[in-house]
C-alpha cells in the first residue's frame, strides 16, 4: 500500500470510492468548497483545501503538486502580509505615545562622600544667593524641589533605604521612631491651643521631602539615641552621617531653586540644634548665623512657610539652644520681627531629657 500524503492530501481506501478525505479531521467542508481567505480565517484556525483522489497514484500527478504549492504560497502570503500590518500598527502606536520621563533617582549619599568629611557650612554670600542660579546637572542636587508645604501632590518622599548604607537599614525605623517619641512631642508654644502633635503631622512630612533636612533629623535622632540607650545598639556612623548632612546642605546653598527653602532652612536648623546638644558651640554659631542670613534673604521670619510652623520652630530652637552653650539669642526681636510670641525656654523638653555637661 501506498505511503500517506504530505500536508493537504488525503488517501482513499477504496479505489471505486470518489469520496475524499480531509487533511485533519477538524473540518467537515465537502470537497466543493472554496478555500476560505487569510481575513474569512478564525485566528486560531487554519483554512484547508481539499483534493479528491480516486487512486493514491494521483497525489503524484503535476495537477495536485501545483494545487498544493498554489495553497501553500497563498498561505505563507497571508501570513506575510498580516504579520506587516500587525508590525506597522505596533510602530504607528510606538511613534504616537509620549515617551516616558525616567524617574528622578536619588543619589547614593553613603557612597558618594569625599575622602574628607566637611566640618562647616559653606554660606554664598548675600548677593549670590539672592538671586537664582542656574545649576548643571553635574552639581544640581537630588532632592526634590523645595516648596513651602509638602502637602503638593508633585512632591516626593525620601524612601530612606534608597540613600543610607544598607547596614543601616535595620536601624532607621527605630531611629525615626525614637525621635517622634521622644523629640517631636507637644510643644505648646509649637502647637497652639488647639492642635497638637505638629512636629510630627507638620514638620516631619516636610523633612522627608528633602535629603539635607532627613540627614539633619536622622543625626540628632541617632545621637539622642545613642545618649539614651548606648551607642552600641545601632550600627548608624554619627561621623558619617554628620558629613552627608553638612555635605548636601552646602550642595543645597549652590542650587537656586533649595538654597532659601524651608527645606533648606530646617537641615540648617536642626544642625544648630545637633551642636548644641551634641557637638561644638563654635559651629552652632557658624549654623545659627547662616540661618538669619537664609531668613532675611526670605524676607523674614513671617515669610517662613508651614503656615507659620517653622518660625515658630526656629523661635524655640533659638530659645532653648542659646541657653544650653550661653549664647545671646540670634532672631532678636527687633532685628527680627514676627508674629508669633517668643517662647520661653524649656531645656529639658527641648532635649529630650537629656542634659549636656558643661
Amino acid at each position: 500500500m501506498a505511503n500517506k500524503p504530505t500536508a493537504d492530501q488525503s488517501t482513499t481506501q477504496s479505489g471505486r470510492s470518489r469520496a475524499a478525505s480531509p487533511v485533519t479531521t477538524r473540518s467537515d467542508t465537502s470537497s466543493n468548497s472554496k478555500a476560505s481567505s487569510p481575513s474569512e480565517a478564525p485566528k486560531n484556525q487554519i483554512d484547508f483545501q481539499f483534493l479528491n483522489f480516486s487512486h493514491p497514484s494521483d497525489a503524484k500527478a503535476s495537477r495536485a503538486r501545483r494545487t498544493v504549492r498554489s495553497h501553500v504560497t497563498r498561505r505563507q502570503h497571508a501570513q506575510e502580509t498580516a504579520l506587516q500590518a500587525t508590525r506597522k500598527a505596533q510602530s504607528f502606536h510606538d511613534t504616537s505615545a509620549e515617551p516616558e520621563q525616567p524617574p528622578a533617582t536619588l543619589r547614593k549619599h553613603a557612597v558618594t562622600l569625599p575622602s574628607h568629611r566637611p566640618t562647616t557650612l559653606e554660606l554664598a554670600s548675600s548677593s549670590s544667593t539672592s538671586a537664582p542660579i542656574t545649576s548643571s546637572p553635574e552639581t544640581s542636587s537630588a532632592s526634590p524641589s523645595p516648596t513651602t508645604s509638602p502637602d503638593q501632590p508633585s512632591i516626593c518622599r525620601i524612601d530612606p533605604s534608597e540613600v543610607y548604607p544598607e547596614e543601616w537599614h535595620p536601624y532607621i525605623p527605630r531611629v525615626m521612631e525614637h525621635y517622634l517619641s521622644n523629640l517631636a512631642v507637644d510643644i505648646p508654644d509649637l502647637d497652639g491651643p488647639v492642635t497638637k502633635g505638629l512636629l510630627r503631622t507638620r514638620f516631619f512630612p516636610l523633612i522627608m521631602t528633602d535629603a539635607a533636612p532627613l540627614h539633619a533629623v536622622m543625626l540628632v535622632a541617632a545621637s539622642h539615641y545613642s545618649k539614651v540607650r548606648g551607642s552600641r545598639l545601632h550600627a548608624i556612623d554619627l561621623l558619617q552621617l554628620r558629613g552627608m548632612a553638612i555635605r548636601e546642605i552646602n550642595a543645597a546653598l549652590e542650587d537656586g531653586r533649595r538654597a532659601t527653602s524651608d527645606q533648606l532652612i530646617a537641615a540648617v536648623a536642626k544642625m544648630a540644634s545637633y551642636e548644641a546638644l551634641f557637638g561644638d558651640r563654635d559651629i552652632f554659631n557658624t549654623h545659627m548665623t547662616g540661618l538669619t542670613r537664609m531668613v532675611t534673604l526670605r524676607g523674614g521670619l513671617p515669610n517662613l512657610g508651614l503656615d507659620g510652623l517653622l518660625e515658630r520652630i526656629l523661635l524655640w530652637i533659638d530659645a532653648n539652644a542659646t541657653l544650653i552653650v550661653g549664647r545671646h539669642l540670634y532672631f532678636d526681636k527687633n532685628a527680627f520681627p514676627t508674629t508669633a510670641v517668643h517662647p520661653r525656654p524649656d531645656p529639658q523638653r527641648f532635649a529630650g531629657g537629656i542634659v549636656r555637661q558643661p
